[in-house]
């Protein structure tokens, strides 16, 4: 353990841990950080420090670590300033109680009660308790699958406190536009502006891009997921600023993404706000990592599964086609694998081919999901009548095929697209291409699972990748398929076929 200000060994810390201190503790809590007012035992705040650290995956690997510079570990707790985001407030709590201490805090928001003042929606009874969880609790994540209706929840939530101005942080225009109408349409009453795609319209409630409200700040954007949004002037920056300061509601769309800097450093600038709501369709790894996604916002206050919405009749029962591919042979580095057994394996390709063409023979409608815009071009170059849109595709174009899908004037669309938020009720079935490990991709990646009239199957397409890494990551996978009641899985074994077998057995 690093040095801190306390004369405490690892070893005294660990004898310390069954220590009961029957102690008062106040606490202060602020729209940011909270404070210890009390002060508190040596013992007691090493302990702290130690269960709000927890090492970094692959520390061993940084150069700083490797140059003790650094210990490998993320510190959440700040000894000098007595302090810990107000997200980690209730793993404190827990912490303070186990050792007997008793707590009070100081400075957060009463809970309300729902109120419902527009008449232009009816909440589902899970939404109603989310909204009212969410109310009582004001600051935590609420996760709720693809189509459980998250940008309603918000709608309602803003409905109920009317307290200005609203932020409404999201990660492409995309979704800023696609939210922005629908408060529109829901809160007719109440004044609606975007930031982002050049645009700087502040309204009671603003729906502004993370990368719009990073650059006010004139900080370098380093999240290599979101794209750079165009240069605003000064005054628009010193506006936005204000904004966030000023913000009485703020919420978090793909919360998921909180713990980097980017997210840190926009809701640190959010000081006034008496209510934080995080919004995602992932559940956690639970791991120590869940942490820093927890830090800024808090922990889970309310969550909704995708079978129980599957029972209630919001989402299709998905069919699960789990492809077991040849093994592959290869004994290199991750990048080299990847490349060679995934992105420029020709089985693969010819596999995705063929499905693509039997589904759409039979009226169903594809988007194949990829990592990489390598990745997407070759795969669009390999499949006729394909349409290939990715993040470097201005916004009037991924709209107007966006549209097409929906329509199904597009019957396959290869992308890096569509893992985050954007509506695509028609679609019938999502290939995942990519291969990887997170399980926030693979759920985000169910975009054809959305119930709609006339439409009474839906699928996911997925592959077993024999090989170094990849292997792991399948079954990482195939393990989250299987943790939903409701998922229909079917696996199926190609790894002795070839290509021109499978295509007989379509045709037949």
């Amino acid at each position: 353990m690093p040095v801190i200000n306390f004369e405490q060994s690892e070893e005294e810390i660990l004898e310390n841990k069954n220590q009961q201190f029957n102690l008062a503790v106040d606490i202060q809590f602020y729209s940011v950080w909270c404070s210890f007012l009390t002060e508190l035992p040596p013992e007691l705040e090493a302990i702290i420090y130690s269960e709000l650290s927890f090492f970094a995956e692959n520390y061993f690997f940084s150069p700083k670590f490797q140059n003790h510079q650094w210990d490998g570990q993320y510190h959440l707790y700040h000894p000098k300033s007595k302090s810990f985001r107000i997200g980690l407030l209730n793993r404190v709590i827990d912490i303070l109680q186990r050792h007997g201490c008793t707590i009070n805090v100081i400075g957060k928001s009463e809970p309300t009660q729902f109120v419902q003042r527009s008449n232009t929606y009816q909440l589902r009874p899970y939404q109603l308790l989310a909204v009212q969880n969410c109310l009582i609790k004001r600051f935590g994540i609420l996760r709720a699958p693809m189509r459980s209706g998250k940008t309603m929840l918000f709608i309602a939530m803003v409905d109920s406190e009317r307290k200005f101005p609203v932020v409404f942080l999201c990660r492409s225009l995309d979704l800023a536009y696609q939210t922005m109408d629908r408060v529109k349409q829901f809160l007719p009453d109440v004044s609606v502006g975007i930031v982002g795609d050049g645009k700087v319209d502040i309204q009671d409630v603003t729906i502004i891009t993370v990368q719009s409200a990073f650059a006010a700040y004139s900080e370098e954007l380093k999240e290599k997921d979101l794209d750079k949004e165009l240069p605003i002037e000064k005054k628009q920056k010193i506006q936005i600023q204000i904004l966030l300061k000023k913000a009485k509601l703020v919420f978090l769309d793909e919360c998921h993404h909180g713990g980097s800097n980017t997210a840190k450093f926009i809701l640190a600038k959010c000081t006034a706000a008496e209510l934080k709501i995080g919004l995602t369709a992932t559940p956690f790894a639970e791991k120590d990592e869940d942490m820093l996604v927890e830090e800024s916002v808090g922990d889970v206050i309310h969550s909704v599964s995708y079978s129980e919405l599957i029972r209630e009749g919001f989402l299709l029962r998905p069919t699960i086609y789990f492809y077991k591919l040849p093994k592959f042979d290869i004994d290199a580095a991750y990048p080299t694998v990847y490349k060679q057994a995934v992105v420029e394996n020709k089985f693969f390709i010819g596999l995705i081919d063929l499905i693509v063409k039997s589904l759409n023979n039979k009226g169903k409608s594809v988007i194949i999901q990829t990592d990489t815009i390598y990745h997407a071009n070759v795969l669009h170059k390999a499949i006729k009548d394909s349409v290939m849109l990715t993040g470097k595709d201005k916004t009037d174009r991924r709209i107007d095929v966006i549209q097409k899908i929906r329509d199904k004037e597009v019957m396959c669309c290869v992308s890096t697209l569509f893992e985050e938020g954007i509506d695509l009720v028609s679609l019938d079935f999502t290939i995942n291409a990519a291969g990887g490990l997170s399980n926030i991709s693979t759920l985000q990646r169910m975009r054809s699972i959305t119930a709609a009239e006339g439409k009474i199957s839906c699928g996911i397409i997925d592959f077993y990748h024999d090989v170094r890494y990849l292997s792991k990551h399948s079954k990482r996978r195939l393990q989250i398929y299987e943790s939903e009641p409701e998922f229909e899985l079917i696996k199926r074994d190609v790894s002795k076929n070839t290509i021109e077998e499978l295509a007989r057995e379509l045709e037949e």
